[in-house]
């Protein structure tokens, strides 16, 4: 018999079992499929982090939840309360008998005392429109960032730290929600509303919550980089260098990690980098000594950037679970954290500390 004439009675008998038993080429194709789940995708989830399944960098979005513009800069807009989350009401809920909600609603998950006088900071760069009281809100800010976009800030303290006139830039400081109940409302929270051309569209196109809630005293406040650049210059440092700054600007955004508790450690680990010191050119891409030190190993081959993401990150993980009342730079460093700590030396905190309180006296105020 022939290998050809052999090969054709292979495949008509092939054939003919697909076409009489089609439930067993089912069976197998599931079984097949089967042996891969449980062979790759089954280890990918056992030992995955919750950041493997996150795309891109940035603002730390996922895919699922990113928003849809970003600014005049192509960066993302800013979150105006970087110590809450959590959201009340929705955009277009309906809140009353009247008309829809055309914002949303921001307070604590704990409560007012969470929520009252939590800072609150422009989502973008602007002009101050409107800046104080206002009819149902109580008082209020109103920023028009160009473009036909304005944003709105309702139920605040009236204690405000803009004026009409005033231009801002991204991450200022516009004041603080108002105690009780300001304005129209059931309780202190922030209304934060979008408009576009006069039109109120979904503000979650702009922003969206930080995936890291922290202290308020650790959390976002965008970076002075002109005067952060001047304080560290008089100090002879490697890191007064804008575009480095603006890297580490965007780490603490990325977290919600304040920039300038950032600048802090690397003072405590480095001395803020001297220029003329041993290895400046190096030292100055992982001057939080990520993965152990600068000098080998992974902590070696970071960029700023990324050493910067990875220490602010150590900071979101080492806040979690602080007891009430600990301060919350001794508690990164605090022995009984679950988390672990940021350095061996317990008195790690006290230079950080000291270093943090200077930066926001001299550039942050």
């Amino acid at each position: 018999m022939t290998q050809a004439v052999v090969g054709s009675r292979k495949k008509k008998w092939l054939i003919s079992i697909i076409v009489s038993q089609p439930l067993l080429i089912v069976l197998l194709v599931l079984m097949l499929i089967g042996l891969f789940i449980t062979v790759f995708w089954v280890p990918f989830l056992l030992f995955s982090e919750k950041g493997d399944f996150d795309l891109g960098s940035g603002a730390n979005y996922s895919w699922w939840s990113a928003p849809t513009k970003v600014n005049a800069n192509g960066q993302p807009y800013l979150w105006p309360v970087p110590t809450v989350r959590y959201m009340t009401s929705g955009y277009m809920d309906s809140v009353d008998r009247d008309a829809a909600h055309l914002g949303i609603d921001i307070a604590s998950e704990q409560g007012a005392s969470n929520t009252e006088l939590q800072p609150i900071y422009s989502m973008a760069a602007g002009k101050v429109v409107v800046a104080g009281s206002a009819s149902g809100y109580g008082v209020m800010v109103s920023i028009d960032h160009g473009g036909g976009l304005v944003s709105i800030y309702g139920h605040l303290e009236t204690a405000l730290h803009v004026r009409p006139g005033d231009q801002v830039e991204q991450g200022q400081l516009l004041g603080r929600i108002g105690k009780g109940k300001v304005g129209r409302s059931t309780g202190p929270h922030l209304h934060f509303q979008v408009e576009l051309n006069g039109v109120a569209v979904p503000p979650l196109d702009y922003v969206q919550p930080p995936t890291n809630v922290v202290p308020t005293e650790l959390a976002y406040k965008k970076m002075n980089i002109s005067l952060m650049q001047e304080w560290l210059g008089k100090r002879n440092s490697a890191l007064a260098n804008a575009e480095i700054l603006g890297e580490i600007d965007r780490a603490g955004q990325s977290q919600n990690i304040s920039p300038y508790l950032l600048i802090a450690i690397t003072g405590q680990e480095q001395s803020f980098v001297p220029k003329d010191g041993n290895h400046a050119d190096l030292i100055v891409k992982n001057p939080w000594n990520v993965f152990g030190c600068w000098c080998s190993g992974q902590g070696a081959t970071l960029t700023t950037g990324e050493s910067a993401i990875i220490a602010a990150k150590t900071i979101v993980k080492l806040s979690q679970n602080r007891p009430a009342g600990a301060d919350p730079i001794s508690w990164l460093n605090d022995p009984s954290n679950p988390q672990g700590v940021y350095a061996e030396h317990r008195g790690w905190y006290l230079g950080v500390s000291q270093f943090f309180k200077s930066i926001l006296a001299d550039v942050a105020s």
